[in-house]
């Protein structure tokens, strides 16, 4: 089992993430970090916590491809830097996709320490993937997982599509075996914190009629980002201090 995790600026999430895998009850064998030239401590909180680091310039899709390529594994998983895993995720969600014998996976997305009406969002959004699982297979980079062979068989994320983790999904189930797990992932609500949750909500709306419509392309043109994020915004996470107090006292990237 592989993790591949591209990361951009992430110093106040990644740390999480990777303390999080750690305490796995079933540890991935590799853990990939690639770092699309980020300007703060986030390549040092990986090497720091023992982990491959590798190099990729934008967009997100050539760190994922990077990565993926990259992965020794059978099974990988593609993780956002801002996502969170319970104890037992990988432990859950391996036994039921070896149990159904699935090709491609996705667990089920939950905000991460958020507001009810967040909480509400998700749970729509999570209805509708699942009523359309069989028709509309999709899939959101906080974690995507599928057989290794499968993905080196095929072209990888399509670098010119923002929402290159829903178009591979859609066009990797085709022919394959595709599901939703049981297990949960939890995510960050930050882009609602930054850009209002109406808006927000909005944008994945208009996003959701031009996927169904096959229209990947269509969505290039929202001002939806990889790494757009105002940090100074952000929650600090108490997982994160050990590691970025170390990075701190080494200086900025490349002293």
């Amino acid at each position: 089992m592989s993790v591949v995790i591209p990361a951009l600026n992430e110093e106040h999430y990644l740390g999480n993430l990777l303390s999080d895998i750690q305490r796995q009850s079933h540890r991935p064998d590799e853990v990939i970090v690639v770092d699309a030239g980020s300007s703060d401590a986030t390549a040092c909180i990986a090497k720091h916590l023992s982990t491959t680091v590798l190099r990729s310039g934008a967009p997100v899709a050539r760190g994922r491809n990077l990565g993926g390529y990259s992965a020794k594994g059978d099974l990988i998983f593609f993780l956002d830097a801002d996502t969170r895993l319970p104890k037992t995720f990988f432990e859950e969600f391996v036994s039921e996709v070896e149990r159904r014998r699935l090709d491609i996976a996705c667990p089920r997305y939950l905000p991460h320490d958020s507001t009810p009406t967040i909480r509400a969002i998700h749970a729509f959004w999570d209805a509708m993937l699942r009523a359309f699982e069989g028709t509309l297979p999709s899939g959101t980079g906080h974690c995507i997982a599928l057989r290794s062979k499968l993905f080196r068989e095929s072209r990888g994320f399509d670098a010119s599509l923002k929402f290159d983790d829903i178009e591979l999904v859609r066009r990797l189930s085709k022919g394959r075996s595709f599901g939703y797990v049981g297990t949960s992932v939890y995510v960050s609500d930050r882009r609602y914190r930054e850009e209002g949750v109406l808006r927000v909500f909005l944008l994945h709306l208009l996003m959701a009629l031009a996927f169904a419509l096959g229209k990947f392309e269509w969505a290039n043109h929202l001002p939806y980002e990889f790494g757009d994020h105002d940090n100074r915004r952000t929650i600090w996470q108490p997982a994160d201090h050990a590691s970025l107090l170390v990075c701190a006292k080494k200086g900025p990237p490349g002293t």
